[in-house]
């Protein structure tokens, strides 16, 4: 379970910026309920356009991409993306991860720049007792420092490691009984949602109910109880011409030579999947094209399929802008599945960003999260993210914090005044130069 991550010199973020899914007090209620009650199942990141909330999911995102790659080619650049509004950018991006495994915290993290590695690290906490297993550092004579109990062939696994690659992922690839496993668990621990990738989950998704018929009947059900007017729904293949596929398997032959025709579809989506939703009217159920439905009940189905695999499965699902062509009563319930250990057992996460208030309303049916779930992104006065918890503001407990953030009480609010954009305009209503 991921218990926090912490971010430096990355797009927007200049500072270091430390989100954490740890829970600041006493649980009550029904979250008390989950395996691990000091971990959060769902955070939500607010505030205004272009504040870096992106950024901070992206951040996550290239830390836990760059760990799933096992080396870099020798030529290939690292994805260093440095705060540049100062003076000069910084010198190296730094990520690091808190991650609770088999029960055992353990902290990893590292520094880079466009070209190599610069430092790397490996701590675990059995009994709560700081232990080092590695570190890497490549400005040090040594380099390499490793742990008492890191038994095996830790210095031919060293040498083996290029500049531009992680050791920990080097481990993976050479099998280390220690450090493998712990690539591993990291490896596939965070999925990531954004806007650009909408397209390719909806083709996941569809995969998985064809594949799964209990978890296609339990999206139906939660399209019908959504009040999207679906009632049932199918999944068809939608049938590329023959001579279009014929040609586009010709082509990407050269890519993957001797792989079968099959293979070829699979891998460059030749072969793909439509849903039909049915309504119900006058009576019986009728299917419309899926280029009909809205664009929130497209996302909506596209997001089902990762939701439900995080939560049969466990793991953490980042979710970028959230509440993208969704109403706010079904953002709150989307959240309100991991918040529930009926229907989250294995205590999987949800990050979000979003500008829907109305989640953390904290009354009524939008009472979905907690304060200590709830953190703001805001940039400086030299464009820099700085990331808050609601924590920091000392909020009572019957506050209605969505009000109180709109009114600009925890600031990450847009900073314009509300003649701002009127008064561009002159008496005789032209636009002044």
């Amino acid at each position: 379970m991921l218990l926090g991550f912490k971010v430096s010199n990355f797009r927007s973020f200049r500072d270091p910026a430390l989100l954490l899914l740890t829970r600041s007090g006493r649980v009550e209620g029904e979250a008390g309920g989950f395996p691990d009650p000091s971990i959060a199942p769902a955070v939500a990141i607010f505030g205004p356009n272009a504040s870096g909330k992106s950024n901070l999911l992206r951040a996550i995102s290239t830390m836990f991409g760059m760990i799933q790659s096992p080396t870099s080619d020798g030529d290939s650049g690292l994805p260093f993306s440095p705060y540049v509004l100062g003076e000069e950018p910084g010198a190296f991006t730094l990520f690091e991860v808190m991650v609770r495994i088999d029960g055992v915290r353990h902290d990893y993290g590292f520094t880079y720049d466009a070209d190599r590695i610069l430092s790397e690290w490996l701590r675990s906490w059995p009994k709560g007792r700081q232990r080092t297993l590695f570190e890497r550092d490549a400005n040090d004579a040594d380099g390499w420092r490793f742990g008492d109990t890191l038994t095996g062939q830790n210095a031919a696994l060293a040498r083996a490691t290029r500049p531009n690659a992680l050791f920990l992922s080097t481990a993976r690839l050479l099998q280390h009984d220690i450090l493998s496993p712990i690539q591993q668990h990291l490896a596939t621990l965070v999925r990531t949602i954004t806007s650009e990738n909408l397209p390719g989950l909806m083709q996941d998704t569809l995969r998985s109910l064809s594949e799964d018929p209990t978890r296609a009947g339990r999206v139906i059900k939660l399209m019908s109880r959504a009040d999207l007017g679906v009632v049932n729904m199918t999944v068809e293949e939608d049938v590329m011409p023959d001579d279009i596929r014929e040609a586009a398997r010709a082509f990407y032959s050269t890519l993957m030579p001797g792989a079968s025709p099959e293979e070829m579809d699979e891998r460059f989506g030749l072969k793909s999947l439509a849903p039909r939703l049915r309504h119900s009217g006058a009576g019986r159920e009728v299917a419309i094209p899926f280029s009909w439905e809205s664009v929130g009940t497209q996302n909506f189905l596209a997001l089902l399929g990762p939701i439900l695999d995080r939560l049969e499965s466990g793991g953490v699902l980042v979710v970028d802008e959230i509440d993208t062509s969704l109403h706010p009563r079904l953002v709150a319930e989307l959240v309100r599945l991991f918040q529930s250990p009926k229907t989250n057992p294995n205590q999987a996460q949800l990050v979000l960003s979003t500008h829907d208030v109305t989640i953390m309303m904290n009354t009524g049916v939008y009472n979905v999260l907690e304060r200590d779930q709830l953190w703001f992104v805001e940039k400086d006065f030299a464009g820099a993210s700085v990331l808050r918890a609601l924590s920091e503001f000392s909020p009572r407990r019957n506050e209605v914090f969505s009000r109180n953030y709109l009114n600009g009480k925890y600031a990450a609010i847009p900073r314009i005044d509300q003649h701002a954009f009127l008064d561009l305009w002159d008496e005789t209503g032209e636009l002044e130069p």
